[in-house]
C-alpha cells in the first residue's frame, strides 16, 4: 500500500513570544488523514493558509462540515502551556465547524484534568450553542482522552502507526514528557517533544525519514547565569548535542524546531548547527511543509 506523507509546521515557537512564530504544532496528513501533535497557542490561525493544497482534504474554509472541522486527534508530548494553550480553540473551534464525534487525545497524567477544566470553563459558550438558535450537535466538543506513562503504540489505523516514546524533559517526573514516532508505509516521521540529549532515545529516531527535533543555540545557552545554563541542559538540546544525533542517525531531513535562542539570530543558529553538522537540516519556520 502507497501512502501521501505530508508535515506541516503549524507553530514552531516557544514561550517566548514571537509574532512569526505560533506555539508547537505539528500536522502530519497521511492520504489526506490529520494527525496533530501538540496545539500550542496560536496554531490554529496558521490552518487557513493550507487551504487548496493538493495534500490536503478539500473545503478547507472555516464553514460547516469545513475539514477544520475534521481535525479529531491530537497527541500531547508533554503539559508545559506552550504546547497546549491553543487546546480550547482545538477542542471547540472544530465542533462549531462541524466536527460531529468526540475528539481524541492522547498524552501524559493531567490531559484528562486538563479538558475536563476547559470544558468547565467554557460551559456558558458550550450551552448556549447547544440550546440557543444556532444548529450544533450534542457530541462535537466532547473528549475521548487516552492518558499514557510509558513507552507504547498509542494509535494505529490503515495509515499510520504512531508510538509514544518517554523522553526526559527538565524536572517533569518519569512518564509525563514524550516524543511520536509516525510510522507510514511510505515513511517514517519521529517528532521528539522538548527533550535533552540522551543516548537511549536513539532507537526511537533510528530510521527516521523526517527527524523533528527540539534545539537551543550552544553558543547563546553559554551566555546565561549558570543556574540557567544547568537548568537548560537538563531540558533541552544544544545544536551541538543535536548535531550528534543526527550524525548517528542520519536521517533524510533534520527539522530543528523550538528555538532557544538566547539572543542569537535564526541565521546565526543555522551558521552554529553547519559548524557541527554536514547532513541536511532546516531550521522550521510557521507553514513549512516537508514530504
Amino acid at each position: 500500500m502507497s501512502s501521501n506523507t505530508t508535515v506541516v509546521m503549524l507553530g514552531t515557537g516557544t514561550p517566548v513570544l514571537k509574532h512569526e512564530r505560533a506555539g508547537q504544532a505539528i500536522l502530519v496528513v497521511v492520504d489526506k488523514e490529520m494527525y496533530l501533535f501538540d496545539a500550542g497557542p496560536g496554531f490554529v490561525r496558521n490552518f487557513d493558509a493550507l487551504s487548496g493544497k493538493d495534500f490536503m482534504p478539500e473545503d478547507i474554509y472555516f464553514s460547516n462540515d469545513s475539514v477544520y472541522g475534521e481535525m479529531n486527534k491530537v497527541f500531547v508530548t508533554h503539559l508545559d502551556s506552550d504546547h497546549v494553550m491553543g487546546m480550547p480553540e482545538l477542542m471547540l473551534r472544530p465542533w462549531i465547524m462541524g466536527r460531529s464525534e468526540p475528539m481524541k487525545v492522547i498524552g501524559p497524567k493531567g490531559v484528562e484534568a486538563m479538558t475536563t477544566n476547559i470544558l468547565e470553563a467554557y460551559v456558558d459558550d458550550i450551552d448556549h450553542r447547544l440550546h440557543g438558535t444556532q444548529p450544533a450537535n450534542p457530541d462535537g466538543f466532547n473528549v475521548d482522552v487516552t492518558e499514557i506513562s510509558e513507552t507504547q503504540v498509542v494509535h494505529q489505523d490503515d495509515k499510520v502507526t504512531i508510538t509514544a516514546f518517554k523522553v526526559p524533559h527538565g524536572s517533569w517526573e518519569d512518564g509525563m514528557a514524550f516524543g511520536y514516532r509516525v510510522e507510514t508505509p511510505e515513511k517514517t516521521v519521529v517528532i521528539s517533544g522538548d527533550t535533552r540529549h540522551e543516548e537511549a532515545l536513539y532507537e526511537h529516531f533510528e530510521g527516521a525519514d523526517i527527524l523533528i527535533h527540539e534545539v537551543m543555540s550552544e553558543g547563546g545557552v553559554h551566555q546565561l547565569p549558570q543556574d540557567w545554563q544547568d537548568y537548560m541542559y537538563h531540558a533541552h538540546t544544544s545544536t551541538k548535542q543535536l548535531a550528534e544525533i543526527g550524525d548517528a542517525i542520519e536521517p533524510e531531513l533534520l527539522v530543528m524546531t523550538h528555538p532557544l535562542l538566547f539572543g542569537q539570530t535564526d541565521e546565526q543558529l543555522r551558521e552554529e548547527m553547519a559548524g557541527y553538522y554536514d547532513g541536511n537540516f532546516v531550521l522550521a519556520s510557521d507553514l513549512a511543509i516537508y514530504d
